[in-house]
């Protein structure tokens, strides 16, 4: 399963209903596909701003497309202007990826039986593993792979943290992040700051 899949199954509860803004988990699904590219060396992170490393086709096309748009640019894109770009949909082409893969469900429901309402719960199987993955990563039982910790990362700039861990010990979980997001690669680092550089900043906005 790509990072941005696991991200988004983050985002909500176990009836399907969002567990923190829609604005925010759509930056956040942005920056895990960013991520995955870097993880895959296909993207350089340099100073806040995007390359791209080698011609050569992701197999898949829509990757392919935002790899070409990185390349023909006239200057190196800057990292949050790209984030800010991505985010629009971000969130919804996941979830139509997940409802074809059978991980989400579609369920129309009517609150008070007057008002439509559609939820899309996810297997809880595929949930749970990946929370008690990163369970065993957040709170020092292993040491994470660079997914799992960039995972950890993205999971803390949207503030998903304290809803995936809910029903375990928050003790130190916090600082425990924090360490683990100091300990990633420049670039990928570099993305999840600018994830929560703009989640921040869309928050701030609202309450201005």
């Amino acid at each position: 399963m790509r990072l941005r899949e696991e991200l988004f199954l983050l985002g909500f509860d176990s009836a399907g209903k969002p567990a923190v803004h829609p604005d925010s988990l759509d930056l956040g699904v942005a920056g895990a596909r960013l991520v995955e590219l870097v993880l895959a060396g296909r993207v350089a992170v340099t100073g806040g701003r995007l390359g791209v490393i080698g011609i050569e086709p992701t197999g898949d096309a829509a990757d392919d497309n935002l790899l070409a748009a990185i390349r023909l640019a006239a200057q190196p894109p800057p990292l949050a202007g790209a984030l800010a770009q991505l985010r629009a949909g971000a969130g919804e082409a996941v979830r139509t990826d997940l409802l074809g893969e059978g991980v989400l469900t579609k369920v129309a429901q009517r609150r008070l039986g007057l008002v439509p309402v559609t939820r899309y719960p996810a297997d809880e199987g595929v949930v749970r593993a990946i929370t008690v993955r990163l369970w065993y990563a957040a709170h020092g039982r292993s040491q994470p792979d660079e997914p799992t910790a960039a995972l950890c990362g993205l999971m803390h700039a949207v503030l998903l943290h304290e809803h995936v861990f809910v029903t375990m010990p928050m003790v130190g979980l916090d600082q425990r992040l924090r360490e683990i997001r100091a300990k990633l690669s420049d670039p990928v680092r570099e993305v999840v700051d600018a994830v929560t550089t703009l989640v921040a900043s869309a928050a701030f906005a609202i309450y201005r």
